[in-house]
């Protein structure tokens, strides 16, 4: 039978030599004028582009600015002509290849315009029943509004002293009235994650009563992926969902694809409540995007590379700060957030919305070098 994987059916998947290959001088072009410049030179280079920039550095959405893999974009470039088509036959390849990435049966997958539809549609199904969900406060909360919408009571924890998730206050909230308990992990906004061990022992014991959803979204951004996840609960057969996004690391937030991981029954229930399908664009961005083995791990580094460069200044300026595992720093600014953000807009950089109850924190998204540059002064000007 003749397979329909994306990779032999609809594009030719180029490896990062041919690419270069392929798009030749234009692609040389864009480094050649700083490749050979020392670390100090490059650095005044970002602050004198940064200098001349007239729009707004967008640090708000925890986008990732390095943008998709070349194969990625290589691939979305191949298949404009076919952009008419529905995603059909490609989704379900996508849905084959991230089955064997997670080691489960395509059963397992349910495929969503980007996580947020995941979240949602599980909320709509599960707030059917009423009752409660339990989850944190601050922390992200699309799963927990949707079924707050269809009737369920949300039982909000605080977060510990840490700003992480107190997993055995969260316990002591579950009733055989409990519906969800809700993690998003890495947390957002605090960006801080669990202990895999006491997170696995906790979903196991947690989900006898109740399903557990953990959102992966920013997982993927932190170090040691492997270690953290949590998609082996779903293969033991617990009541365990986890969702992925393609939205974050892999730099495709305008393509809108993601994923979740769960017990096949539950896809069935929960996929009735789906409301569209993937674009053909953003589906074999994807694809490309899991195939280009090199673009993660390359893009892990960036993204941590300027986690630790905005830590170090928010360290030097005094300010308390969580302990980072996403795409963003959260820290506690001394005034309230909606001053701080004014004052920030001001120099041209826009943060975060605010998250309730901490108003005196702000989020921070990682971006290029070169908004970081902006971004740095700006908090050494506003936070002086």
């Amino acid at each position: 039978m003749e397979s329909n994987r994306l990779s032999t059916a609809s594009f030719p998947v180029l490896d990062r030599r041919s690419w270069l290959k392929s798009t030749g001088m234009a692609f040389a072009g864009l480094t050649v004028g700083t490749q050979f410049l020392s670390s100090s030179a490059l650095a005044q280079h970002e602050a004198d582009r940064s200098a001349r920039r007239t729009e707004p550095v967008r640090l708000s959405g925890n986008e990732n600015p390095f943008g998709p893999s070349q194969m990625a974009t290589m691939a979305m470039m191949q298949n404009l002509e076919r952009s008419f088509r529905y995603a059909g036959v490609e989704t379900a390849a996508l849905k084959k290849l991230i089955a064997e990435k997670e080691g489960v049966a395509e059963e397992n997958i349910i495929m969503g315009v980007g996580s947020g539809e995941i979240l949602e549609i599980y909320g709509l199904y599960l707030g059917k029943d009423k009752g409660e969900v339990v989850t944190v406060s601050p922390g992200y909360m699309q799963m927990v509004r949707a079924m707050e919408r269809m009737g369920t009571k949300v039982i909000s924890v605080p977060l510990n002293d840490k700003l992480e998730h107190d997993l055995d206050a969260m316990a002591a909230k579950v009733t055989a009235n409990t519906k969800c308990v809700y993690i998003c992990n890495p947390n957002n906004p605090t960006g801080t994650i669990v202990n895999p061990e006491k997170l696995k022992a906790f979903a196991i014991e947690v989900s006898k009563k109740c399903p557990v959803f953990i959102d992966e979204a920013y997982l993927q951004c932190a170090d040691n992926f492997e270690a953290n996840t949590m998609v082996g609960l779903v293969r033991d057969g617990h009541n365990v969902a986890v969702a992925r996004t393609f939205s974050k690391l892999y730099g495709l937030a305008g393509q809108r694809v993601g994923y979740g991981v769960m017990k096949p029954e539950l896809v069935k229930a929960v996929q009735e409540y789906s409301t569209g399908s993937l674009n053909l664009l953003g589906v074999v961005a994807a694809t490309a995007s899991l195939e280009d083995a090199a673009y993660a791990p390359e893009t892990v580094a960036k993204i941590k590379a300027g986690r630790n460069a905005l830590i170090d200044v928010v360290k030097g300026m005094g300010k308390k700060y969580a302990e980072p595992h996403g795409n963003f720093v959260f820290f506690q600014t001394g005034m309230p957030i909606s001053m701080f953000a004014d004052k920030m807009r001001a120099e041209n950089v826009l943060v975060a919305r605010p998250f309730p109850p901490m108003l005196d924190w702000a989020r921070i998204t990682i971006g290029t070098p070169e908004d970081m540059a902006v971004c740095h002064a700006a908090l050494k000007k506003v936070l002086a």
